[in-house]
């Protein structure tokens, strides 16, 4: 699998000459018909500190749990895999108030991806802080640049998805919002750490049921589970109680996600099978979520 890397440099893109470079290199080694899937990582990543470089940890190559691994890296049709770098360390606070700046560096790479290679899919995959920079991309998208997003646990409130998603790329962009209960405890804290008190300050761990283009999967309910593995992508039960990284440490999960970025039908077809389960209850604020399992980065 064609695996490649670019790095914001603050709301820019950094060196975009060896970025297209790189790119185009990629592209040349993929199957005709791959698609293209830019990945973006979470908090506590830096590009320029080797023992926090996201394309040594979370992309790969060689780390057992790297995205790039898990997306197929030895498969002949498996897709261009674009891992995306950004300054994510520090506290949430300042990373969070970081990401829209992020967002314009990535709008940068994807409108570079969609014009090397105009007849291939872009789709995002993003996670945790991730899904707020994919989202804050959308707004310097040309409508169908990007034609799907994965948000992996996303770190984000309903309201201000919402907001990014109110735009022509946005309506575009099919989504396929993935939660898990082993996420809940990191989405309390930030729903009492950054809005306490506030009505209507939920993350997307709630979902956002009912928005044309919008897919949510919770991967804590069995019969959601039971329901991928009907229609062939058979998933887990997520395997510690409380991790951060469940939505993509998760054994099955990649497969699924590497299917939605070339199946334009999947997620339609994945949302009509789960429409008539049941969500599971979710912890009630104060809930004590014990033991602690795996505490990814994100």
């Amino acid at each position: 699998m064609p695996l490649t890397h670019a790095n914001a440099d603050g709301p820019r893109l950094e060196d975009p000459a060896g970025t297209v470079a790189r790119l185009r290199s990629a592209l040349a080694e993929a199957a005709p018909d791959a698609p293209i899937a830019i990945m973006v990582h979470g908090l506590t990543y830096s590009p320029r500190t080797p023992a926090r470089c996201p394309h040594r940890k979370l992309y790969g190559p060689t780390c057992p749990e790297a995205w790039g691994r898990r997306l197929g890296q030895h498969d002949a049709d498996a897709p261009v895999a674009l891992g995306f770098g950004w300054e994510s360390r520090g506290s949430i606070w300042r990373a969070y108030a970081r990401a829209p700046e992020a967002g314009r560096a990535l709008a940068e790479l994807t409108e570079i991806a969609a014009a090397l290679a105009p007849e291939r899919r872009i789709s995002l995959i993003a996670h945790s802080l991730g899904a707020r920079v994919a989202l804050q991309a959308l707004r310097y998208f040309a409508p169908g640049t990007a034609r799907r997003a994965i948000l992996l646990a996303a770190c984000e409130f309903r309201p201000a998805a919402a907001r990014a998603l109110d735009c022509a790329a946005g309506a575009a962009l099919d989504v396929l919002n993935v939660t898990a209960r082993q996420n809940r405890l990191y989405d309390m804290a930030m729903e009492y750490g950054f809005a306490p008190g506030r009505r209507g300050h939920a993350t997307l761990s709630r979902g956002m049921a009912g928005r044309p283009g919008w897919h949510d999967l919770d991967l804590s309910c069995a019969t959601a589970r039971a329901t991928l593995a009907r229609i062939g992508h058979p998933v887990a039960a997520p395997q510690t109680w409380v991790c951060h990284g469940a939505t993509y440490l998760t054994p099955g999960l990649f497969d699924l996600y590497r299917s939605a970025l070339s199946d334009a039908s999947l997620l339609p077809r994945l949302s009509a099978a789960l429409a008539s389960t049941t969500p599971p209850q979710r912890p009630a604020p104060g809930t004590r979520l014990l033991p602690f399992g795996q505490r990814s980065p994100s």
